[in-house]
């Protein structure tokens, strides 16, 4: 559960409590991970069909759980890596100010609804999520998945088949034009953190103690 005073002009949580509470909103928001998954919850709330797609929080759902109904077979470190893609997603959130982080405009929602005339508005959603996790840099068609590796390793001069070049630099740019106090990150490790949080492959992700040691976390050296 995070809880949180939301100022009233940006959206933002406020990092103090306020001077004067009756001027801003409490904002609370039940977050349900992925490590919640165990013998017990699919014994006595799932059944042997697991959550479904509805039972799960859709916000800070991670793409292997989006694609595939039986995530949760998996071992207990895949169940924590979903987890740490929440993190991530809240991470960004507490950046921007918004919940709605995955986002993509009129126009390309547009062009999509072209190609997916007839289709339920389930997988309309999908897409476009999917569409968004392109734009920062979490999808890149061709590499994104169990062989992205090997993909890397065979174009070593970092050829992408997306439009445009995935970089530090230019997911930066992406999440201060999306803040709309054009802020961005605050520095270059936040930036980082949240991008290795938010990897495409699970296995690509930090696990808690991994994140915990990263430099973000770190307190500054000494001059």
């Amino acid at each position: 559960m995070v809880i949180c005073f939301e100022d009233p002009e940006s959206g933002r949580c406020l990092k103090d409590t306020p001077t004067k509470i009756n001027n801003f909103s409490t904002k609370m928001r039940i977050i349900d991970f992925g490590s919640g998954i165990d013998e017990f919850t699919i014994k006595h709330l799932y059944a042997s069909t697991g959550p479904s797609r509805a039972e799960q929080t859709y916000d800070y759902t991670p793409p292997e759980a989006l694609l595939n109904a039986t995530w949760y077979q998996e071992s207990t470190s895949s169940n924590l890596k979903y987890d740490m893609w929440s993190v991530g997603v809240v991470m960004l959130e507490m950046v921007l100010g918004t919940p709605n982080i995955f986002q993509i405009n009129a126009f390309t929602r547009a062009l999509l609804d072209r190609h997916l005339e007839g289709w339920n508005e389930g997988v309309k959603e999908l897409a476009y999520k999917f569409r968004s996790f392109m734009e920062l840099c979490i999808l890149i068609p061709g590499v994104s998945g169990s062989y992205s590796k090997k993909y890397h390793k065979a174009n070593q001069v970092g050829v992408s088949p997306a439009s445009w070049k995935c970089s530090e630099e230019f997911f930066s740019r992406q999440i201060k034009a999306r803040d709309p106090l054009k802020i961005g990150f605050s520095n270059i490790w936040a930036l980082r953190l949240v991008r290795h949080l938010l990897q495409w492959d699970p296995e690509d992700r930090p696990s808690v103690d991994e994140a915990l040691r990263h430099p973000y976390f770190q307190p500054p050296p000494r001059g």
